[in-house]
């Protein structure tokens, strides 16, 4: 009970806004977490297209053959890309939908001079390890072996 002269809070009082500023911090954390989370799904696959087009431009401009060599259909977080392991960040997986092989690996061959691929392309699917972000595609398209990197479902 508070008299006349007395101003401030009581402990009731307090505990209600702590209680909502926790709630509110909640709910911000969460999609701030999945804010990250998506940004790291994004950049995980804008670094394997990023790759797989300078491959290409690779065998384009030079007189070799360049290799990168793709996780398979039980996916993978690391990828060859001619002598370089790269690995991909964040955990986030690179597992392929189409045109995958028989193996563990799946070669992608860009041929000189003109950087086309010697078989019909693939679909490569980045799945970030948190639930509920949607995944990205890398579409090697065709024999052209053209990279095209879209949102899952688009």
């Amino acid at each position: 009970m508070k008299d006349r002269g007395q101003s401030g809070m009581t402990l009731i009082e307090l505990l209600v806004v702590i209680a909502i500023i926790g709630i509110l911090m909640g709910l911000f954390g969460w999609n701030l977490v999945r804010s990250i989370r998506a940004a790291e799904l994004r950049e995980a696959a804008t670094q394997v297209a990023v790759d797989l087009r300078q491959a290409r431009s690779q065998a384009q401009r030079g007189s070799r053959d360049i290799v990168v060599v793709l996780p398979g259909s039980t996916g993978g977080t690391t990828y060859r890309f001619d002598t370089d392991v790269k690995t991909i960040p964040n955990n986030v997986q690179l597992i392929c939908k189409s045109n995958c092989g028989t193996g563990t690996t799946t070669n992608i061959t860009y041929q000189a001079p003109y950087g086309e691929l010697g078989a019909i392309g693939s679909i490569y699917t980045v799945r970030s390890p948190m639930n509920g972000i949607g995944d990205y595609e890398i579409r090697i398209v065709g024999v052209t072996g053209k990279v095209i990197l879209a949102k899952a479902g688009s």
